[in-house]
């Protein structure tokens, strides 16, 4: 039988956005969290001020979504702001599918193979008790490769009208639609059930494709409108009640770069109930974090091509921590159809997320953390020039996470120090007998941290309180008298180290950065070369259209007493003679790519010498989103065949 088309990608201009802000956002909606201390008559009375209807309340979370009519949305927000009578007041931000599409096609189920599912499946095939969420475009329940291992609501009985189970949802009995509010996850768009048949499409029935758990149970969580855009109004419900139905994995195959507080909220919420939330890096090719991938709580997924090399499209760097297979993937298509031309890390997610079920079925009582754990600790390291590492931990292998959890663990990871937040800073206060100056939490990232290693962070060999120890981060207390050698140990041996610089205020400098652009040009280096002037440079060559073009990420960067920002920059250029523009992507006027990048420096150049500035940066909060990440872009016009950048330092000094 021929194959169907593909399942069709999403195009990047939306459908629903505010007419009159031009914003990736529901253009009636708005998210407001209530101030705890404020009554309920004085919320509703803020909200009948500012002409906002209530339409939905994630009472497990605070959080209320109200709607205003079109014209007056920014104004809305703006007067419940004002009220004071609310923590938060967002827009209803809308989310991109991860799906990209692939061409030439490559036939058969080679990921499953790459992966090693097949040898984990000589061990074991999971458990029909595990239920995977695939909250997505909707699921096609009636596929005949699917429908056997559809989940079924035990406590609803079908079509009677009726809440069986008192869970506030009316006949879920295949799980819910939160886009539309009905009871029916149906699939028009086609991503979210081709993404399912890679979870868990049924094994030994002689026809089709199989999924990597092959026993587990998918239930339909459709957040997205059939034009293939979600909302934070469908999703922070959707997540809250993947978490009160008790699923064990929700596999999110969309992204987007807007931090949202609620969904942030309703992430934490899944995980403190036991859901394990695995989500797609994107499709840019980019190093900038996107989400719900680059929360702290979510098992964010890059995507990988046959040979093991990252896929041409797929985001990456220290922010996501798995890949998997992302071209050529066989699967369902909607109208009982199949493909074998799936793509994107939209594929690469679900992959992990069967992955996720096949070891809860497999290991009774195992935790989110310990799936986790699992699943990152066995995978296999990818380090690909000019990129270095791909991910966090590596390509998933299902047949070692497996086995390193049913053994309870393995020999721990390589430790490895990415990056350090702040990377310098003041030394001590600035006048004796004065009130100390606030002092960020000094953190040290990378992974291979966790308990019971032991970790010591050290100052010129005298060790530092800590504060916090997890996995991939250690925080501690910073030190006013801070300087020279700053050093990471675990069980007595260096994980890393770097210099620290008295100055005044706080340095951050790029946790990755990366290029892009016509010509093959390639950037090499990161933090380590960005995070102080030594004579360790980070490179790039230039574009075809004789520019030089960095992107760079700085993220975790305390801005709670924010008053003054400076950009530092030392560099020098190889056969380049034009300008240079410094760029920070300004947060408050949209969420990225859809507002403006505000050039901060431009300064004209020339080869041969060294170049060292300290910009001062007017305005610095709008350039920090919620998780106090900046983007950074610099391009130099002028760069002859031969051009190059080499940049000794490149840091944010905040004070």
């Amino acid at each position: 039988m021929e194959d169907p088309p593909q399942v069709p990608t999403m195009l990047h201009s939306l459908l629903f956005v505010a007419a009159a802000l031009e914003l990736p956002v529901h253009p009636t909606h708005l998210l407001v969290k209530p101030r705890a201390e404020r009554t309920a008559a004085e919320v509703s009375g803020a909200e009948l001020r500012a002409r906002a209807l209530l339409v939905r309340e994630v009472r497990a979370l605070g959080w209320r979504v109200l709607e205003v009519a079109p014209e007056r949305l920014a104004a809305a927000r703006d007067e419940l702001l004002a009220s004071g009578a609310f923590e938060h007041v967002d827009f209803d931000h809308a989310k991109r599918l991860a799906y990209t599409p692939n061409d030439p096609y490559w036939p058969g189920m080679w990921h499953a193979t790459k992966i090693r599912a097949n040898v984990a499946w000589d061990t074991s095939l999971g458990s029909s008790s595990v239920v995977v969420a695939v909250m997505d475009t909707g699921l096609e329940t009636s596929h005949p490769d699917l429908a056997a291992n559809v989940w079924a609501n035990p406590g609803e009985i079908a079509n009677n009208g009726l809440d069986d189970d008192a869970n506030g949802y009316v006949d879920d009995v295949h799980g819910y639609d939160f886009a539309y509010g009905d009871s029916t996850p149906d699939d028009q768009y086609g991503h979210g059930t081709a993404c399912a048949g890679l979870v868990a499409a049924v094994q030994d029935n002689a026809i089709g494709v199989t999924g990597v758990a092959p026993l587990a149970r998918l239930a339909g969580v459709k957040a997205a409108l059939d034009s293939g855009y979600f909302y934070d109004s469908a999703n922070v419900p959707a997540l809250v009640y993947c978490a009160d139905m008790g699923f064990d994995v929700v596999s999110m195959s969309f992204y987007s770069d807007q931090v949202t507080a609620a969904e942030r909220d309703a992430i934490d919420y899944c995980w403190a109930n036991g859901v394990l939330p695995i989500a797609a890096a994107g499709n840019d090719a980019s190093v900038f974090p996107f989400y719900p991938g680059a929360y702290e709580r979510v098992l964010c997924v890059a995507a990988t091509s046959y040979d093991d090399s990252m896929s041409w499209f797929s985001d990456h760097g220290t922010w996501v921590d798995v890949a998997s297979p992302g071209e050529g993937l066989s699967t369902v298509t909607v109208g009982g159809g199949y493909t074998t031309g799936f793509a994107g890390t939209s594929g690469a997610t679900p992959q992990v997320a069967g992955l996720a079920a096949l070891l809860f079925g497999a290991v009774p009582g195992s935790t989110n953390a310990s799936v986790r754990a699992a699943i990152e600790d066995s995978a296999v390291p990818l380090v690909q020039a000019p990129y270095g590492w791909i991910s966090r931990y590596g390509r998933i292998d299902c047949a070692s996470a497996l086995a390193r959890l049913q053994a309870g663990g393995g020999s721990p990871v390589v430790p490895r120090l990415d990056f350090v937040a702040p990377c310098a800073g003041r030394s001590k206060p600035v006048l004796a007998g004065s009130p100390a100056p606030h002092r960020p939490t000094l953190s040290f990232f990378g992974r291979g941290f966790e308990a019971p290693g032991i970790v010591r962070a050290l100052q010129r060999g005298i060790e530092l309180p800590l504060l916090a120890q997890t996995r991939e981060r250690v925080d501690a207390k910073l030190a006013f008298d801070l300087q020279g050698k700053l050093e990471l140990e675990l069980n007595g041996s260096s994980v890393g180290s770097i210099r620290w610089d008295p100055i005044a205020g706080f340095a951050y400098a790029p946790s990755d950065a990366d290029t892009t652009g016509g010509g093959s040009p390639v950037a090499l280096g990161g933090f380590a070369e960005l995070h102080r002037r030594d004579g360790n440079v980070f490179t790039c060559t230039r574009r075809d259209d004789n520019s030089i073009y960095v992107r760079a990420a700085i993220r975790a960067v305390d801005v709670t007493a924010l008053t003054k920002l400076q950009l530092e920059f030392v560099r020098s250029y190889t056969a380049t003679t034009g300008t240079e523009t410094i760029s920070l992507y300004d947060w408050s006027t949209a969420s990225y790519p859809y507002g403006s990048f505000v050039a901060v420096a431009t300064t004209g150049v020339s080869s041969g010498s060294t170049l060292a500035h300290t910009f001062p940066i007017a305005n610095p909060a709008r350039f920090f989103d919620d998780e106090g990440t900046a983007y950074v872009v610099l391009q130099t016009t002028g760069a002859g065949a031969t051009g190059k950048l080499s940049a000794d330092c490149l840091r944010l000094i905040v004070e």
